[in-house]
């Protein structure tokens, strides 16, 4: 493989409504979709749909959910062998209300499936054969004891924080624990609310020296509208604008942002600067579309990013 993910997976409903309410406040459903998403397949999908050979390991039920997991997987081609149907358990999902002006805010059903994948269930060795190896934490051991067999063969590996710090102290991941396996991390991509979580300051400059206590290799900060900034292993500072284009929904975009940087900078072996400006132009395309996984194909990347660099 060239990347192996393991991390969330989801199918997402997708509700289009008037405006976001206020507390106890009312709005007006305009649409609902089901569509699959789980920011961790999301990465993978992308990554596939730019030519990358992936495959991914998670846990699902054996409900309709999971099922439309499976097969959403297996229609893009990535790879599912090692992925775990738990009889009688529910997969995750989630809900997703978004306003017109593409703003929205995510409800998180956990269910019971996704968490009960162990480390055990995990073929490291399979994983260890790939040349990146990506990961959310999320199910936590599962995922650190991956990021350790890994990182031992020599694979790069890729932590992208998706979510705040408590959310994963909800999952019962501490600041500490987060913290403990960024010495695995060539690359460490956490969300905003994560990285300012994490050190206490929303200075890149300060974030930075904050974590290099812990991790030595690049350290990508994605910041929504206002692009997203990098230090190299030796601190230099290289940022990236977002792209502008007129948005339907941002679900996903991150997602995008990541499979896209991974394949141009690992697979593609771009500088990091040029990655990223790749990988701004896949997430800008995302936002034009509706659901996660509005991301581009590989024709659609190479000739927006080369419009731009016109």
């Amino acid at each position: 493989m060239d990347v192996y993910g393991l991390g969330t997976l989801a199918i997402d409903v997708l509700m289009r409504v008037d405006k976001l309410p206020a507390a106890d406040g009312f709005c007006i459903v305009k649409s609902n979709e089901r569509q699959p998403g789980g920011s961790g397949t999301n990465v993978i999908v992308q990554l596939a749909r730019l030519g990358a050979e992936c495959g991914f390991v998670g846990g699902v039920g054996d409900d309709g959910l999971g099922k439309d997991v499976l097969e959403s997987l297996r229609q893009e081609k990535v790879n599912i062998d090692q992925m775990k149907v738990m009889p009688g358990k529910i997969t995750l999902h989630t809900d997703i209300v978004i306003d017109d002006a593409g703003d929205k805010f995510i409800m998180l059903n956990m269910g019971d499936a996704f968490d009960a994948l162990r480390a055990e269930d995990v073929d490291t060795g399979l994983i260890a054969d790939s040349k990146v190896f990506y990961t959310d934490l999320l199910p936590y051991s599962p995922a650190v004891n991956a990021l350790k067999a890994t990182k031992e063969h020599g694979v790069k590996t890729v932590f992208n924080m998706q979510v705040g710090l408590g959310t994963m102290e909800g999952m019962g991941i501490s600041r500490e624990d987060v913290l403990a396996v960024l010495k695995y991390v060539d690359v460490f991509a956490p969300c905003q609310e994560g990285l300012y979580g994490l050190t206490g300051t929303r200075d890149l400059d300060e974030c930075t020296s904050f974590l290099r206590r812990y991790c030595k290799g690049v350290l990508l900060f994605t910041l929504g509208k206002k692009g997203s900034v990098a230090y190299d292993e030796q601190n230099c500072r290289y940022s990236s604008e977002s792209v502008s284009v007129e948005t339907v929904d941002t679900t996903g975009a991150g997602d995008s942002y990541m499979g896209s940087f991974i394949f141009a900078y690992y697979l593609r072996q771009y500088d990091l600067e040029t990655a990223m400006k790749f990988a701004s132009v896949c997430a800008g395309y995302t936002c034009t579309g509706l659901g996660a996984r509005f991301s581009p194909c590989i024709e659609t990347a190479d000739r927006l990013f080369q419009a731009i660099n016109k």
